[in-house]
């Protein structure tokens, strides 16, 4: 069975660790993950490449998170702390050689005492002994691109290890499909994650008001709504975006493709745009999985009911979906947990999103087939629980055999 998921990389992560701990081994999963992030520490260091380096870099945090949340290596908790752990140096990039990133990261994660002591010993004798299998791995591309530093005259100061770490490997092999896959042996990643394009994808959304808002970052976090979004495009910057070669054979062999749930417009409809996605996607005779929003995204699908939010993806997909995951499910919140949940910048003073019974009528007559359970988790109040998502995922994929 072939499953390829499409989303961005902050989330998804979440539940692709769920898919890893939950769907059988013969599912074959490919992962595409958006490539229009532009914010904070990202945006900077792809702002660098271009200035001082005449390169495009594609935003790495996505992927980074896709990665090691399917990571099947026995050092799978060491990478997922390597990964997030923020540099605190007061130096510039260019004052490292990947060696010493290694190394300075690497003693971050020996403080941790939440990790395994087994692998923290690991940690002590391969960074002792420069042994670590990221080494190992590097070493046979090039000898010298552990020694390499990466030319860019700004501070380490609040970017993330891993990060540079790619953008730095990137660069020296210019080679970012073998950058990929060198991430992909050394995670021992179970499936493949695939970037929509490595293309420039900065975006664009259209107001009903006429009114542009430029950036991912802006439409999904900073613009002020005064008018509903009619349209996403490609900035004039990246209309020549055209997808990642490796997506057309893993959605034309697809037996489904799931679409997953929150930012409709920045995570879901920025990789449909990607020039000849929607082509090869009507090519495609996978089914089509849609995980709804439990709630709806402030900004970007104010006011949306749930019809909106399929007509709205169909529209992008040039083809219907076959079936809906809906959650159905509305927690009891004490005083303090409504207003972390209103509060929270992808919710803002939102409710619970629910089906109607008109719309499930409407839906059976499209041959849309409802899936209607509790989905939610418990922690974040309004997130998608990746245990009961996947089983959601098994229960289809065991209908289709």
């Amino acid at each position: 069975m072939k499953l390829v998921t499409i989303w961005w990389g902050n989330g998804q992560s979440n539940l692709l660790s769920g898919f890893f701990e939950f769907l059988p081994n013969e599912v074959e999963l490919a992962s595409i993950v958006s490539m229009s992030d532009d914010g904070r520490t990202t945006w900077e260091l792809m702002r660098k490449f271009a200035e001082h380096l005449w390169q495009h870099l594609p935003p790495p945090g996505d992927l980074r998170k896709c990665l090691y949340s399917t990571s099947g290596s026995y050092y799978r908790e060491y990478f997922m702390k390597a990964f997030e752990t923020i540099f605190t140096i007061e130096k510039n990039i260019s004052d490292f050689t990947i060696l010493e990133l290694y190394r300075e990261i690497s003693k971050e994660v020996l403080k941790d005492n939440y990790l395994p002591r087994a692998i923290l010993d690991d940690v002590e004798f391969f960074t002792a002994k420069n042994k670590w299998p990221l080494a190992e791995y590097i070493a046979r591309k090039n000898k010298n691109v552990l020694d390499y530093k990466l030319p860019l005259d700004s501070p380490i100061k609040w970017h993330k290890f891993w990060n540079i770490l790619m953008a730095s490997i990137y660069h020296n092999l210019w080679d970012y499909n073998e950058m990929l896959y060198g991430m992909h042996k050394l995670l021992e990643v179970k499936w493949r994650i695939l970037p929509v394009t490595i293309n420039r994808a900065l975006i664009k959304a259209k107001l009903e008001n006429g009114k542009v808002i430029e950036t991912q970052d802006r439409i999904s976090n900073v613009a002020d709504y005064n008018s509903a979004i009619s349209d996403l495009e490609l900035m004039d910057c990246s209309k020549s975006a055209s997808y990642n070669e490796a997506l057309k054979e893993a959605i034309l062999t697809a037996d489904f493709i799931m679409i997953w749930p929150w930012d409709l417009y920045t995570s879901i409809i920025s990789n449909l745009i990607i020039w000849w996605v929607w082509e090869i996607l009507k090519k495609s005779n996978a089914e089509i999985i849609y995980v709804l929003n439990s709630t709806n995204k402030w900004g970007e699908t104010d006011w949306y009911n749930v019809s909106d939010f399929v007509n709205r993806l169909e529209q992008f997909l040039w083809k219907n979906i076959d079936y809906l995951i809906a959650n159905n499910k509305k927690l009891n919140l004490t005083w303090s947990e409504l207003e972390r949940f209103k509060n929270d910048i992808s919710v803002k003073w939102w409710d619970y999103l629910y089906i109607t019974d008109e719309e499930i009528e409407d839906f059976e007559k499209r041959w849309i087939k409802v899936v209607e359970r509790d989905f939610l988790d418990k922690v974040s109040l309004y997130k998608h629980n990746k245990k009961k998502i996947s089983k959601a995922t098994n229960d289809i994929l065991r209908w289709s055999v």
